[in-house]
């Protein structure tokens, strides 16, 4: 029976008595040997070494070959003698294959691998702990610190707690023929011991069937899905036996061509539209018949090549495990997006773990086409969330790690560095780990560099606008002076100005809606910046070549701009390097450019209170009922006044298409603690539901609700005291515009109001309590300062024509209601 074993990383310091000086004064006192036999890669590691310690020690090493004493790389079949042999084994096929040991002894220091991958893992263990750091790919990111002495004084036995350990870039690289960007990447993935016990594969495969065997599929179209009754690709019709043979024989014949793989995938094409013919709906749920036909490619996989896998996602229409058992040699790996069923994320955890132990993760760290290497960026710019995210994992007995990313080291390399470390071993200290990058990046600027990355850190809850960005460039400024007698340090400072750089340029993109001009001019500035500093890793060019060239191209009618014309030049391809002195330039006016703003931030404490304001003289309002819909979940206060019962309705499921989602979870606890009062689930089926709550006595009390993202309506009939609870950062979500007037809370002494606003083109009017416009709103991410008049403090204020996509209030409650009567706020704003 074929499992990939999950095991913890263990790690074993032993001082010795006798430690084996490396180099001293310039001097190298040991030469670096390699066995007759050792392996190309072996061969480079070890010049690799001699160079890194050279930089280091200004000393020369020998690389010598055979029985010597030195600094002994090979692998324990190489080297049975080093003493290591049983702390090395490979248990299984895969548990071990990167097991490596530094070990002093006699006078050698031995850096013994179970293969050579582990050897590759000790030089590199090594040289961490003498301070060598290999933080983003780009050669300025190095640091290779200065040492008189270098010694080996301890024994380290270790091996990674996830086997297969990887970052994917999207769009592949930008130079292929070059091949430079790919090389700095490997590098830095084996300096920072990013690798693979064994290799997965479980990318879409059933579309490289058919392009494989395209005249077969013309001949036999019944070989293809049926959908709303045409026969059509990319997915296959499994119940069919000729298709199952095609796809068995497709499977074998990769692996006789890569006999190297570890992995075939056997995943369907992506999307939905799978068949819908009478055998294959026999067949049962989508998830059984894919997986049923894995099933049967493993055993025929397992016949001819023993050991070797067949891999498969768990994701969209067969995100739940099949009803039936799998293979042994079968791998899954779980998504972590894009999961369609009844199961949450988390349930989908359990129920997998209990089906297989050949199981894995796929994330995604960034994507291009979601946040542009745009701040705050994705997953991979928040800590908290890749921390939890990868112990998650390894708790759910993940052997294996794919994170989808983008090649913009600028927003994401702190994340990157931080999950290549946190995957060899969960149990690591984030916080360490990061304070040693600030540390060693940035020396004397390592407290403003760690308050520059933690402003724009997705776990904080940025609000991205011109002040935020203004003291961000900020921090770099006050860097730059810190450091300014480092040169290792200002050239990676330069790097992160040329990324804000762009991103000075895309705010102009995005802002200026209504100058298409200005537009025009910035958006070809960018592409040839980002072209110009595209290897520095900042910007994501590859994405920007392939996707935003096309975009940019057809938006401004300048079709040459296009990168899919495949030209020998554009517009934008000037190579000529920027220089420091032009990065500087452009950096000090982009400093100028966004200016900090006083903020007048208040907080208030979390107990609410219904203060039970008066409506206006108004029919209309003093009768009106509360309806609101957003798309993901949602928190809101609601009031009992003498412990009566509180009744509403929710709309479930009204995005159709995403009814196939986990059912709507509700709760409702009281607000001064976090017990649950009350707990169900409701059908996404798109009708209304009634909540009814009878509380344990007055007061007030929080309703969450989780839509799954197929969006809801919560709906209350008038005097129902309830008001929304907004949630710094997150965006609103709602669908469409609000019920107008919307209502919110003015604290009592307040002379000028501030908020956050980001919106669409509707401009919202702000109002004061006797209903006299006071403002309407032109600015969009930024934040907004209002003056009160006097003595109209204390009382209900209302937006109209109110559609955020983001708003924060920062000196005032953060609650909306559809009426003065129905609002509860915090106590102290009272």
């Amino acid at each position: 029976m074929m499992r990939v074993a999950f095991l913890i990383a263990f790690v074993v310091f032993v001082p010795l008595n006798r430690a084996v000086v490396v180099a001293e004064k310039g001097q190298a006192r040991l030469p670096i040997v390699v066995a007759e036999d050792a392996s190309e890669d072996i061969r480079l590691l070890a010049k690799e070494f001699a160079g890194i310690l050279q930089e280091m020690t200004g000393a020369q090493f020998l690389v010598k070959t055979g029985e010597a004493d030195g600094l002994i790389l090979g692998t324990v079949d190489q080297f049975p003698d080093s003493g290591l042999n049983d702390r090395l084994k490979i248990k299984g096929m895969f548990d071990g294959v990167e097991a490596f040991a530094i070990h002093p002894r006699d006078g050698r220091g031995y850096f013994i691998g179970a293969t050579a991958k582990g050897v590759s893992h000790a030089v590199f263990t090594f040289l961490k702990r003498l301070g060598c750091r290999w933080f983003f790919p780009a050669p300025e990111w190095t640091v290779i610190p200065k040492h008189e002495r270098v010694i080996a004084d301890f024994t380290i036995v270790d091996r990674p707690a996830i086997l297969s350990r990887r970052i994917g870039m999207g769009f592949g690289y930008f130079d292929r023929r070059e091949g430079r960007v790919q090389r700095e990447y490997e590098s830095w993935k084996r300096r920072n011991r990013m690798a693979q016990s064994f290799r997965t594969y479980t990318g879409h495969a059933w579309q490289s069937i058919v392009l494989e065997n395209t005249k077969i599929f013309d001949a036999h179209p019944e070989y293809l899905a049926l959908v709303k009754g045409k026969r059509r690709g990319p997915q296959l019709c499994v119940s069919h036996p000729k298709v199952r043979e095609l796809a068995t024989a497709w499977a074998l014949r990769r692996l006789r061509i890569r006999p190297e793989l570890d992995m075939v995938s056997m995943e369907t094409s992506d999307g939905l539209n799978h068949c819908e013919c009478d055998s294959c709906r026999a067949m049962g749920t989508v998830s059984d018949r894919a997986f049923g036909l894995a099933n049967e490619v493993a055993r025929a996989v397992q016949r001819e090549f023993p050991g070797k896998m067949v891999g498969m996602l768990a994701y969209s229409d067969h995100s739940v495990p099949p009803s039936g058992g799998l293979e042994p040699n079968v791998y899954v790996r779980s998504t972590a997006g894009y999961i369609h069923g009844k199961f949450t994320f988390e349930e989908l955890m359990k129920l997998w773990r209990a089906k297989t132990d050949n199981y894995g993760f796929y994330e995604y760290y960034s994507v291009w086409q979601w946040d542009r290497d745009q701040l705050p960026g994705g997953r991979a710019n928040d800590m908290e969330y890749l921390t939890r995210r990868i112990r998650q994992y390894r708790h759910a007995g993940a052997t294996s790690i794919l994170g989808e990313a983008s090649n913009s080291w600028g927003l994401h390399g702190r994340g990157y560095y931080l999950a290549s470390q946190m995957m060899w071993n969960p149990d690591s200290d984030p916080h360490a780990i990061l304070n040693d990058f600030y540390q060693r990046a940035f020396g004397p600027a390592a407290k403003v560099m760690q308050r520059y990355y933690e402003r724009f850190d997705r776990s904080n809850q940025p609000l991205m606008s011109t002040h935020l960005l203004g003291v961000g460039f900020r921090d770099i400024d006050e860097a730059s002076r810190l450091a300014s007698n480092d040169a290792g340090i200002q050239s990676r400072l330069n790097h992160l100005k040329q990324y804000l750089h762009y991103v000075r340029l895309r705010w102009d993109v995005d802002h200026n809606r209504e100058d298409e001009d200005l537009r025009k001019r910035t958006t070809i500035d960018a592409l040839t910046w980002c072209y110009r500093t595209r290897y520095s890793y900042m910007n994501h060019w590859a994405a920007m070549w392939q996707s935003w060239t096309k975009k940019a191209a057809a938006e401004f009618d300048e079709p040459e701009w296009s990168a899919k014309l495949r030209r020998e030049s554009y517009e934008w391809a000037d190579k000529t390097p920027v220089t420091n002195e032009e990065t500087e330039r452009v950096f000090q006016s982009d400093l100028k450019y966004f200016q900090p703003q006083p903020l007048l931030e208040r907080r208030f404490t979390g107990v609410l209170v219904h203060p039970g304001f008066e409506n206006p003289d108004s029919k209309r309002i003093r009768t009106r009922s509360m309806k609101m819909r957003f798309q993901r979940g949602r928190k809101f206060a609601l009031a009992s006044r003498q412990g009566e019962r509180i009744g509403l309705r929710v709309q479930t499921g009204i995005i159709k298409g995403y009814r196939n989602r986990p059912d709507v979870k509700w709760s409702i606890a009281a607000s001064s603690s976090d017990e649950i009062l009350a707990e169900g689930r409701l059908p996404l089926d798109g009708q209304e539901h009634e909540i009814r709550f009878t509380p344990p006595q007055a007061g007030v009390y929080i309703l969450d609700i989780d839509d799954s993202g197929a969006a809801f309506g919560v709906s209350a009939e008038a005097g129902v005291p309830i008001s929304l609870q907004l949630e710094r950062a997150r965006p609103v979500r709602h669908l469409g515009q609000f019920q107008e007037p919307v209502f919110f809370y003015v604290p009592k002494g307040t002379r000028q109001l501030q908020f956050y606003w980001k919106g669409g083109k509707l401009k919202p009017r702000l109002f004061d309590p006797d209903g006299n416009q006071i403002a309407e709103i032109s600015a969009n991410g930024k934040y907004v300062t209002v003056d009160i008049p006097e003595g109209k403090d204390g009382k209900p204020w209302h937006f109209r024509r109110f559609a955020p996509k983001q708003f924060w209030m920062v000196n005032a409650p953060n609650v909306l209601a559809a009426t003065p009567s129905a609002l509860i706020v915090p106590r102290d704003a009272k």
